[in-house]
C-alpha cells in the first residue's frame, strides 16, 4: 500500500486523496471503530467525496445509503423494480421505458449481502481494515498515466464502459469488485451536483489486487520518460515582435 501511495504522489500526484472502500459483509468489523462520518444518509459518491477532499473516514448501511442507484449498486439492497424496470430513468436519461431497462439491466452491481460501506483516505485507513479497491479522481492526463500503467505488463488495449449515470457507484466500487479489474469512469451528474466532481475529473477505480502492478507500471513508464504533467516543446528563438528581443547592444 505504501509504495503504492507513494508511487502515486510521485508520477501522478492527484489533486485529492486516494480512497480506500471496503464493502463489509458483517457490521461488527466497524463497530467501535473511529469512523468520522456516520448515521448520516449519503449516497456512496458522497461518502467518496468526504475522504478524497476532507480526509474523513464514512460509514453508510442499508439504513443510511441515501441514493437508491448507489445502495443497489454496492449490494446493500436488491435493485427495486423502478430501477430495473428503467422507471427511475425514464424521459430522464433514455426516451422510453424499454430503453431505460435495458440501461439499468447492464449497470454492473454485486448481489445483494453487503452490510455498509466503509470509505477512508488510502493513506490513513481505519484500524484493522483492509480495503477492497481503491478510488481516484484525476484529470485526462492523469488517467492516460493510469491506463498506459495498466497495460505495461500485458500491452494490449483498456476498455472504458460508461451509461453516463452511477459513476462512482456503478463503475469505480461494483465492476472493480465485480471483475477484479481496474477502470476508467466519467463522473455522473449526481457526482456533479452533490460531491463535488469537477469538469475536468474522471474516476479511476483499481482492485487492491493491482496496486503492485500498477504502481511498477506507473515507475517503469515514468522512468522511460512519459512524465506527468507532460512537458511542452517549448520553441528556441521564438517569434517575438522585433523590439521585443534582446540585441547585442542591449546591456
Amino acid at each position: 500500500m505504501e509504495k503504492f501511495l507513494h508511487t502515486v504522489r510521485e508520477t501522478v500526484n492527484p489533486a485529492t486523496q486516494p480512497v480506500g472502500v471496503t464493502l463489509v459483509k458483517d457490521p461488527a468489523l466497524v463497530e467501535g471503530k473511529k469512523v468520522k462520518v456516520r448515521g448520516q444518509r449519503l449516497a456512496i459518491c458522497q461518502q467518496i467525496a468526504y475522504s478524497r477532499l476532507y480526509g474523513w473516514s464514512t460509514w453508510a448501511d442499508r439504513a443510511t445509503s441515501h441514493c437508491v442507484l448507489g445502495a443497489a449498486c454496492a449490494g446493500l439492497i436488491a435493485p427495486p423494480a423502478r430501477v430495473l424496470d428503467g422507471s427511475v430513468n425514464t424521459g430522464i436519461y433514455q426516451q422510453d421505458q424499454p430503453a431505460a431497462a435495458v440501461m439499468q439491466q447492464q449497470m454492473p452491481r454485486l448481489a445483494p449481502g453487503t452490510a455498509g460501506v466503509l470509505t477512508y483516505p488510502l493513506g490513513r485507513p481505519v484500524d484493522g481494515v483492509a480495503a477492497d479497491l481503491v478510488v481516484l479522481y484525476v484529470n485526462s492526463a492523469q488517467a492516460m498515466r493510469f491506463v498506459q500503467a495498466f497495460l505495461y505488463r500485458e500491452g494490449g488495449e483498456f476498455t472504458m464502459k460508461s451509461s453516463g449515470d452511477a459513476g462512482v457507484c456503478s463503475r469505480g466500487v461494483a465492476q472493480v469488485a465485480l471483475t477484479d479489474r481496474p477502470v476508467v469512469e466519467i463522473p455522473c451528474l449526481g457526482d456533479r451536483r452533490f460531491a463535488m466532481a469537477q469538469d475536468h475529473e474522471l474516476i479511476v477505480g483499481i482492485p487492491v489486487s493491482w496496486l503492485d502492478r500498477t504502481a511498477e507500471g506507473l515507475a517503469a513508464t515514468h522512468k522511460a520518460g512519459i512524465r506527468y504533467p507532460v512537458p511542452f516543446q517549448l520553441p528556441v528563438g521564438c517569434d517575438l515582435p522585433p523590439d521585443y528581443i534582446t540585441r547585442d547592444d542591449d546591456r
